[in-house]
């Protein structure tokens, strides 16, 4: 495409709108200015879209039993305190939330003789608990344990048990709640489970680690899950501000992508319902425990799994129920058994640089200004949807397939529509701008539907060309007779009658006015048959009128429309003649009335002829003048001296065509070529050689001879 039509004005609005755009989506980023997040707030709900779509594709792979594009781990497991368990554990030991800590070493241990890998509380022991006789523990070799120290005792034997720590900010320094002491000391690890939530509320992201002024760097639980599966020593992981990568036993690698605060993406691919979980109420498990205690046997449901502990229930002090991709209401302790499976299976989101994203705006931006500048506009417009779609699909198929987050709000709301929409607004405003200029040079001097296709065209051609046109010549005979008798009879009208200056000056300009109004109706009669022909009228040489056929719209029957218009010309004039005529008839018998009472009788009315010439070829067409001034659209060249030469022979009530155009008429008008009578080669001034001419004859009674 070759963009002639691009304009600096238009080009450096799109440069402008680009670099808003741009600009703002840089400051948008979470290290400027955080708080400016309407932008990313509309790219989530995008990267929600997209989530669920893969969720709901994978969910009805399983369905179908087909393997799909994501991998989840089976060592995964739950253990719920659900709204039976919270019953069960009242009706049967009274206890309320919070339980005693010796529920949970009983749950500890039984976890830990079923073989599970891991467990991890997301459940906080911040206090210790007083000491009640009903909540003691009878330990082989220590005697009896109160509920807290039979705890710290599941933890220690266990040895794989991590902790929860929750932190609160202080002077914008983190500052975590470890578990009471006992527990931390005797537990395998202790990690965070502070969740981030974006500023529309909603889970996505999970903050890998936080550094403590007093604990140093805690881990979060998923990642200490995930680090305990892989067989990786996370005091040896390798951080930087993109990426964590953990190093794990036989050589396993995996690069988690970060940002800037140490937070990666959740790969949302499970929920509570789905069966490659293992899911176990608290009570069942007791009840288990129970069943170990009293000899019977015991399924290792939980061997080599990584489990977690944590709340279904729905009490306010228990309740853990937010936002996620996947849903507005739903318990966010899912987030756990998701992060971990895409730690061990490799499956993370990737977000693309930011400079990609910019990189997108300015494509997509440029692309939207050709649409709008070039292309007609229901043309652009589904042009525009069509990218618009491409780019969303691609996006979305990126997302799916490869879990590839690249941006489409900015791209596409910003780079592709906001652009377009500035650059056809300017597009708007210049057209009717410059349709008002073409409507006024051209509706008095060419018909309205040529006016009308001027203004359709998206690039007009004003400036100067070659041209193949008609030229028309016509000039009122006995127009200059008409102004010296005139002027005579004003003469001797002021020597007869006795006026003062200012009396002789009204009657002089009334008699200006109405030569002026005579010359105006016979040139107006030409002027209708130029436009009735989608002529171009050019201009009025005093009692001249000089047009053309074939610019600025082309017309291949240039030549035709022209000598047909110069016969209509000649019948129109001489009806206005005949109409005179009638008149002057009408003025005598007047006239004879107004003597023998004494008064000046009317003037007649002068009977004008009308002389024609015209040429055919080619010449320079455009405008002449100056914006600030007077512009003419007009044409130069050869054919125009030579049409207005042949006027000048014409003579009274003749049309004489040249040669070319008599050629013209052959091609596309046999049957009025055929009335045409040749005539003998004429000279004429400016010429060489004579010139080869052709009469037309425009009477009723006129025949070819």
């Amino acid at each position: 495409m070759k963009l002639k039509s691009l304009k600096p004005v238009p080009l450096g609005i799109t440069c402008v709108v680009l670099l808003v755009i741009c600009g703002l989506r840089l400051l948008s980023l979470p290290q400027l200015y955080p708080s400016l997040d309407v932008f990313q707030r509309l790219e989530w709900s995008t990267y929600d879209w997209r989530m669920q779509s893969a969720y709901k594709r994978s969910t009805n792979a399983l369905a179908k039993g087909e393997p799909g594009n994501i991998t989840v781990v089976s060592n995964l497991a739950l253990v719920v305190i659900d709204d039976d368990s919270l019953k069960e554990i009242n009706d049967t030991f009274r206890f309320t939330w919070p339980w005693p800590r010796c529920l949970h070493g009983d749950m500890v241990l039984e976890l830990s003789r079923q073989g599970a890998l891991a467990t991890g509380f997301d459940i906080l022991f911040r206090e210790l608990h007083k000491p009640q006789a009903a909540t003691d523990r009878e330990v082989p070799g220590l005697g009896k344990l109160g509920s807290d120290e039979y705890f710290a005792y599941a933890l220690k034997q266990s040895s794989n048990v991590a902790l929860a720590a929750m932190g609160q900010m202080e002077s914008n320094v983190v500052h975590l709640l470890m578990p009471a002491e006992p527990f931390v000391t005797n537990a395998w690890a202790v990690g965070h489970i502070t969740a981030t939530v974006d500023s529309d509320g909603v889970l996505r992201r999970m903050i890998a680690y936080r550094d403590d002024p007093r604990q140093g760097r805690v881990w979060n639980l998923a990642m200490l899950m995930a680090a305990r599966a892989l067989g990786a020593d996370l005091n040896k992981a390798e951080v930087t501000p993109n990426h964590i990568t953990l190093h794990g036993t036989n050589g396993v690698v995996r690069v988690i992508p970060t940002d800037r605060d140490g937070s990666f993406y959740i790969n949302w691919v499970l929920n509570f319902s789905d069966p490659r979980i293992f899911i176990n109420s608290f009570q069942g498990v007791l009840a288990q425990a129970k069943d170990r205690r009293e000899g019977k046997p015991v399924e290792a449901d939980f061997k080599d799994k990584l489990v977690f502990i944590g709340s279904l229930g729905s009490g306010n002090n228990i309740s853990d129920v937010g936002s996620t991709p996947l849903s507005h209401q739903t318990y966010v302790f899912g987030k756990y058994p998701n992060a971990v499976n895409s730690i061990l299976t490799g499956q993370f989101i990737r977000t693309p640089p930011v400079t990609w994203d910019l990189l997108w705006i300015v494509l997509l931006g440029l692309l939207a200004m050709v649409l709008a500048w070039e292309v007609r506009p229901l043309l652009s417009a589904t042009a525009l949807l069509t990218i618009s779609g491409l780019y969303v699909l691609a996006a979305w198929w990126l997302f799916i397939q490869h879990r590839i987050w690249q941006p489409i709000f900015m791209p596409v709301g910003g780079g592709l529509f906001f652009t377009y929409v500035c650059a056809t607004t300017y597009r708007v405003v210049f057209e009717q701008k410059e349709q008002r200029r073409v409507k006024g040079i051209f509706s008095k001097i060419v018909s309205p539907n040529v006016v009308n296709e001027l203004l359709k065209t998206d690039r007009m051609s004003l400036g100067g060309a070659q041209r193949r046109v008609t030229v028309f010549f016509a000039d009122i005979r006995g127009f200059t007779e008409m102004t010296d008798q005139t002027h005579a009879r004003s003469e001797e009208y002021l020597r007869q009658h006795t006026l003062t200056p200012q009396e002789a000056e009204i009657y002089m300009n009334q008699q200006a006015r109405e030569l002026l109004a005579t010359v105006n109706m016979y040139l107006g009669a030409i002027a209708d048959v130029v436009k009735k022909y989608d002529g171009t009228l050019d201009k009025y040489i005093g009692d001249c009128v000089m047009a053309f056929w074939g610019a600025p719209t082309p017309n291949e029957k240039h030549a035709s429309c022209c000598v047909r218009a110069a016969i209509d010309a000649q019948r129109a004039i001489y009806a206005l003649n005949q109409q005179r005529a009638i008149e002057n008839k009408r003025r005598e018998e007047e006239n004879k009335r107004l003597v023998a009472g004494g008064e000046s009788p009317l003037p007649m009315l002068n009977l004008l002829a009308l002389g024609s010439g015209i040429s055919s070829g080619v010449v320079t067409v455009g405008l002449m003048g100056s914006e600030a001034h007077i512009v003419n659209y007009t044409v130069f060249g050869r054919e125009v001296n030579l049409a207005s030469r042949l006027e000048g022979v014409s003579g009274r009530g003749r049309i004489i065509i040249s040669e070319p155009t008599y050629e013209e008429l052959k091609q596309t008008d046999a049957e009025l070529a055929d009335t045409c009578i040749t005539h003998p080669p004429v000279m004429v001034k400016g010429m060489r050689n004579a010139i080869k001419v052709f009469e037309v004859p425009w009477k009723q009674e006129e025949k070819k001879v």
